[in-house]
């Protein structure tokens, strides 16, 4: 046996409470989902959406606009999704 060895050993007979823990963790991701409706014209949208993309970095994905109804009285819709991550510890 190497002194490395009864080194070892030796570590492991000692009280738990002087023993180090490793913290258990989990990363938890959450998506919202979110609208924003009744926007008069394209421009607007469009605009709204720059808005967001600064607001909110890089949390925001998968922004689409879409037009609600027919001809000048349709207005739109900017539907985005917000990202968010959170790092829970277990006990």
């Amino acid at each position: 046996m190497t002194d490395a060895t009864r080194q070892i050993l030796a570590d492991l007979d000692k009280p738990r409470w002087r023993q180090a823990l490793l913290k258990l963790s989990r990363i938890v991701v959450f998506e919202n989902r979110r609208r924003l409706v009744l926007i008069p014209d394209r421009m607007s949208a469009e605009n709204e959406q720059f808005k967001l993309q600064r607001q909110h970095g890089a949390a925001m994905i998968a922004a689409k606009i879409s037009k609600n109804g027919k001809g000048k009285t349709g207005t739109y819709t900017l539907a985005y999704t917000l990202r968010e991550s959170r790092t829970e510890e277990l006990f």
